[in-house]
């Protein structure tokens, strides 16, 4: 029983460690990413996925139907 919680112990502070490391890598890369890009690193990812065509892409359901009718 003794062996069992002291494994269960070990292995829940890797995990704390690891998530702790993590926590702080990824804070500090925001960091630097938002010292150095104007636009916040999801805007820039939704940019680069529309591509060419994203001017070319219409969401405004009114629009298209006025298109579509005339009026």
């Amino acid at each position: 029983m003794q062996s069992r919680r002291a494994h269960s112990t070990t292995s829940m502070f890797k995990f704390l460690l690891i998530l702790a490391l993590g926590i702080a890598m990824g804070y500090f890369y925001g960091f630097n990413d938002a010292q150095t890009n104007e636009k916040h690193i999801a805007e820039r990812f939704v940019d680069r996925i529309g591509g060419d065509s994203k001017e070319n892409m219409r969401s405004d359901a009114d629009a298209i139907g006025r298109s579509v009718t005339g009026k």
